[in-house]
C-alpha cells in the first residue's frame, strides 16, 4: 500500500479516529474474521479482516489529491476498482458502505452513511513480487510472464490525443522543472548540490536531444493510461500475474509512456540490488511489446522514476510527527535514490568484481549468489588452475600448500590468467567477477590497476568466518567429489598465515562480508553501492 506524502493537508482529518476504532473491532464485519490488521497510510487507512480487506482514503487534501468530502472519496473509491481491475481478477469486490446506527458503526445499512471503503481479497504477502525475490523464489520464467503481461496490460491501456499529451517534450520539461525546483530546499540534507546539478544538466540533455523520438512515440499510441505506481510491492503472483493499487486520485501521474511506466518496477529491481533481472524484464518486454526504442528511453525514466522516490522521501523530514531516527532513515534512503538517479544517465561502465579471503569463508557462494543479481557468472581461480594443468573441474590434486599445483610459479600462472580473461571481457565492455583467494596486495592491486585502465568499476568481496565454521565447511566439501577446489584445513591454516591484509590504499574499494551476516542485505548494498559507482 502506498504511503506516498507530498505537502501538508489542507483538511484535518476529523472524525477518523473514531471510525478507526469502529473498523478495528472484528464483530463489525458480516464475515466475522478473528483479528483485524490496521495498516495507516499518509492518505488511507487499510483494515486487514481475515480474507478480505477494507480500504478507506482520508478526509486530506494534498494539491494533488482532494478526499475532503464523502462524495469525492466515494468517487476515488470506485475509480480505485474500476482501474485496477484492468490489471487484476477477482481482486477487487467493489465499494461498501459504512453507516452509524444507533448501535454504532455497521456495515449492514442501518442509520447514516458516512464512509465509503474499497473491498478487497487479502493478498497473501508471500505472493507479492517483493517476498518472492526476498524468497529467491523469482526465476527466469517469471521474469519472462511478468514481461509478456505488462506488454499486453500496456497494449490494452487507453490512448488518444488528451492522454498522448502527456508524453510531449513539453510536459516532459515542466516535469524535470518540477522535481529540480521543488527538491532544491534538500541540497546538502538529501542530496549533494553537485548531484543536484549534474542530474539537471544530463536529464535536461537527453531531453532535448531526444525531442524527436519523445513526439515520435506521442504520435504512435505509447503513451496511454498506465499503472503510474509499478513497484515490487505492488505484483502479484496468484492465479496469473496481476498488479494492483495504480494511481487513482490523479490522472496525470497514470498517464504517460509504456516505458515511463515500465521502468519504475526496472528502478525498484535496481535499487534492490537485482539489475540483471531489470535487463531481462527490458529485453524481453521490447520483443513482446514489438517496442525497441523502449531501450532507449529506459535510463532516462529510470533516473526520473530514481529521482522522485528521493525527492517524495525528503519531504518526511519536514513532518513533526515523524521521528528522528526515521528520518535518518528517510536522508539515507532518499540519497541512495538521488545517487541512482545520477548514475542511470551517466555512460555505462562495466565492473571488475574479485573476491578476497581464505578458503571456506563462502568466496564462491557469495560470488555465486552475485553473479545471479548482475547477470555474471564467476570466473573460478579453481576451475581455471586445473585447467592450466590439463585436470578436470572435478580432479583432486591434495599437494600440500606451496606444492605440486600450488606452487608460487603455478599460483603466479593461475592469476596471470584470471586477469587475461578479465581483460578480454572488459575491452568488450562485459562485467566480470574473479573467484579468487587474492591473498595478496600484488594481485589485488593488479587487478585494481587493470580495472582503473580499461575504465571499469572496480570492487573487492573479502569474506571472513570463524575458524570452527571453515573447518565444518571444508570437512563438507571434502566429501563432494565434484567440487573444483582441493583445499582443506592445513591449506587454511597455511592461508591464514600468509594473507596480507587491506591496505590504506584499497578501503574505498573494499567491503567486507562475515558469515554471521545476511548474505542478501549484505549484496544488496554491494550490488547498490557498485551501480552508484
Amino acid at each position: 500500500m502506498r504511503s506516498t506524502r507530498l505537502g501538508s493537508p489542507v483538511t484535518a482529518v476529523a472524525g477518523l479516529d473514531d471510525l478507526m476504532r469502529g473498523l478495528s473491532s472484528p464483530s463489525i464485519y458480516p464475515h466475522h474474521p478473528d483479528s483485524v490488521e490496521v495498516i495507516q497510510t499518509h492518505i488511507s487507512v487499510v483494515f486487514i479482516a481475515g480474507e478480505f480487506v477494507y480500504k478507506i482514503k482520508k478526509p486530506v487534501n494534498f494539491g494533488f489529491l482532494d478526499f475532503t468530502t464523502l462524495d469525492k472519496r466515494k468517487h476515488f473509491c470506485r475509480q480505485e476498482v474500476v482501474l485496477n481491475s484492468r490489471f487484476s481478477e477477482d481482486l477487487y469486490l467493489g465499494v461498501v458502505s459504512i453507516f452509524r446506527g444507533k448501535s454504532g458503526l455497521n456495515l449492514s445499512g442501518e442509520g447514516e452513511e458516512i464512509e465509503a471503503a474499497v473491498l478487497m481479497r487479502h493478498v497473501p504477502e508471500e505472493r507479492l513480487l517483493i517476498s518472492m525475490l526476498r524468497h529467491r523464489q523469482v526465476t527466469a520464467e517469471l521474469l519472462d510472464r511478468l514481461s509478456d503481461r505488462l506488454a499486453f496490460f500496456h497494449s490494452r491501456a487507453e490512448t488518444g490525443p488528451h492522454i498522448s499529451g502527456f508524453g510531449s517534450p513539453i510536459v516532459i520539461y515542466h516535469n524535470l522543472q518540477e522535481n529540480f525546483d521543488q527538491t532544491v530546499p534538500y541540497i546538502g540534507r538529501t542530496i549533494a548540490r553537485e548531484t543536484h546539478a549534474e542530474v539537471s544538466a544530463l536529464a535536461m540533455h537527453f531531453l532535448e536531444d531526444n525531442e524527436d523520438l519523445l513526439q515520435e512515440r506521442m504520435n504512435s499510441g505509447f503513451i496511454r493510461d498506465c499503472h503510474g505506481d509499478l513497484h515490487l510491492d505492488h505484483v502479484v503472483v496468484l492465479n496469473g500475474i496481476m498488479l494492483y493499487d495504480c494511481i487513482e486520485f490523479n490522472d496525470r501521474f497514470r498517464y504517460g509512456d509504456t516505458a515511463a511506466d515500465l521502468a519504475f518496477l526496472l528502478m525498484d529491481l535496481d535499487f534492490r540490488g537485482y539489475p540483471a533481472f531489470a535487463e531481462r524484464i527490458a529485453r524481453r518486454y521490447a520483443f513482446s511489446s514489438g517496442d525497441p526504442d523502449l531501450l532507449l528511453l529506459l535510463n532516462f525514466y529510470q533516473s526520473y522514476r530514481a529521482f522522485v522516490r528521493g525527492k517524495v522521501i525528503s519531504f518526511t523530514l519536514d513532518e513533526p510527527e515523524i521521528a528522528s531516527s526515521e528520518k535518518e532513515k528517510a536522508i539515507r534512503g532518499a540519497t541512495d535514490y538521488f545517487r541512482l538517479a545520477v548514475a542511470y544517465l551517466r555512460p555505462k561502465r562495466p565492473f571488475l568484481v574479485i573476491t578476497a579471503g581464505l578458503s571456506g569463508t563462502g568466496k564462491s557462494f557469495a560470488a555465486v549468489r552475485l553473479g545471479e543479481r548482475l547477470g555474471t557468472e564467476p570466473v573460478s581461480s579453481d576451475i581455471v588452475r586445473k585447467r592450466l594443468h590439463g585436470l578436470s573441474p572435478g580432479e583432486h590434486r591434495l599437494d600440500n600448500f606451496g606444492r605440486g599445483i600450488y606452487t608460487s610459479g603455478a599460483t603466479k600462472r593461475t592469476y596471470e590468467a584470471l586477469l587475461e580473461t578479465a581483460r578480454r571481457e572488459l575491452t568488450q565492455g562485459r562485467s566480470v567477477i574473479l573467484d579468487a583467494t587474492f591473498g595478496t596486495f600484488a594481485y589485488r592491486e593488479a587487478a585494481r590497476q587493470l580495472a582503473r585502465t580499461l575504465n571499469a568499476r572496480f570492487r573487492i568481496l573479502h569474506c571472513t568466518a570463524p575458524d570452527e565454521v571453515v573447518e565444518q565447511r571444508l570437512e563438507k566439501r571434502a566429501r563432494k567429489e565434484t567440487h573444483p577446489s582441493d583445499a582443506g584445513w592445513e591449506i587454511y591454516l597455511a592461508q591464514k598465515n600468509v594473507f596480507e591484509s587491506a591496505r590504506k590504499m584499497e578501503l574505498g574499494e573494499w567491503r567486507s562480508r562475515s558469515s554471521t551476516e545476511d548474505l542478501d542485505g549484505f549484496l544488496e548494498s554491494f550490488v547498490r553501492d557498485l551501480i552508484f559507482d
